[in-house]
């Protein structure tokens, strides 16, 4: 099976977090082919409300070199108004159109075919594959659980490649070494409800929420670990309990989503999305979704710069921008390189990619595992 074929296959498979609709069996099957050993994994969440199937296959003996590769075979909903159904592959003015192409069914497609050709020479050292279910909505029974397990078991590669999207506007323009961490905020406030022509009869929480996303909009934030974008907030949802043109709401709360990088940490950004909010009459509640990271793994820079330009003539850029990904919960030990298609469409009606793209990448890949 070549690698638009595997692509397309994967595809076909509805595998929107938390359901797999068989797109782990079909990784498992490719791989097993190639001579992979095959370790499938479910993991439940304490509660029992969540149950995520999880893929580790291995091949080659620890104890030299050993490389992993991280994806997740899961998807975002396909949304409407898609020109064609997005979980039936069309291939058309030389794209691959369906949902999760890009993210990230086509570097999971592109890496196994890669490992499958590279596999039939002898070689020092291990590859790995580890597929997680549920990245899309948090990884908890899914990178987390799996990188774990991977290294309670003593088989944690040293080195990963993360089939993420990563080029911008042309494959091979961009590799993350890292990425900003991340921090969701619900800003809540509590008014009294009243006529909106008679002051001093209400207490306006609309006003109060609006007023701190403002400010907070405006907030100077410092700006020197270079290696990352400077800190952004933006607010994502605003809900009230009133929808008369006329009437104050007395309850309102927003929603508000900070990336940052090493100038702070998620402890320091609740410090002052605290101190802030004082005088608004506020109540600030605070969801994790990763730390930033980075990692500088030389050796890995250059072979894959090296590999880029000889297959796609692109010297690419280095950076750690971008949203997250399941690289934050890699152990700090690990390296980390952080390469895939474009991310021009993904969660986009009508996700695409090139089909000469997903060729490419898999010869980078194989590139890659030779020089590695």
């Amino acid at each position: 099976m070549d690698v638009i074929s595997l692509c397309s296959a994967l595809i076909k498979c509805k595998s929107i977090t938390p359901a797999d609709d068989g797109a782990q069996g079909l990784i498992a099957q490719f791989l097993a082919a190639a001579g992979f050993e095959i370790t499938e994994l479910t993991f439940r969440s304490p509660d029992g409300a969540n149950e995520i199937k999880n893929l580790f296959a291995q091949y080659g003996a620890s104890g030299g070199k050993s490389l992993g590769f991280l994806g997740h075979s899961d998807v975002v909903p396909a949304g409407e108004s898609w020109e064609s159904d997005p979980f039936s592959p069309l291939q058309k003015d030389g794209y691959l159109v369906g949902r999760g192409v890009s993210d990230m069914k086509g570097g999971i497609a592109a890496f196994c075919c890669a490992a499958a050709q590279f596999v039939r020479e002898k070689f020092d050292g291990s590859i790995c594959f580890l597929i997680t279910g549920d990245e899309e909505v948090g990884s908890r029974e899914g990178a987390q659980s799996l990188l774990k397990w991977c290294s309670d078991a003593g088989r944690l590669p040293r080195d990963f490649i993360i089939g993420e999207p990563a080029s911008h506007s042309k494959l091979g323009d961009n590799v993350y070494l890292g990425h900003r961490g991340s921090l969701n905020v619900v800003v809540e406030s509590i008014g009294l409800q009243g006529h909106s022509a008679y002051p001093a009869n209400f207490k306006n929480s609309l006003a109060a929420v609006c007023q701190y996303v403002a400010h907070m909009l405006n907030y100077q934030w410092k700006y020197e670990d270079l290696r990352f974008p400077c800190t952004h907030l933006e607010p994502t949802l605003l809900f009230t309990n009133n929808y008369a043109t006329n009437v104050v709401p007395d309850r309102t709360s927003a929603n508000l989503n900070i990336r940052f990088g090493a100038d702070y940490s998620s402890r320091t950004i609740e410090e002052v999305m605290t101190t802030e909010a004082r005088g608004y009459g506020l109540t600030l509640d605070f969801h994790r979704s990763g730390e930033p990271f980075y990692c500088d793994p030389k050796e890995l820079k250059g072979i894959f710069a090296a590999c880029i330009k000889d297959v796609v003539k692109v010297t690419p850029k280095f950076s750690a921008a971008g949203g997250t990904s399941d690289g934050r919960f890699i152990p700090s030990t690990c390296n980390i390189i952080e390469f895939g298609l474009l991310d021009d469409c993904l969660h986009q009606k009508n996700e695409k990619a090139k089909l000469d793209d997903i060729r490419n990448l898999e010869k980078i890949y194989l590139e890659f595992l030779k020089r590695y």
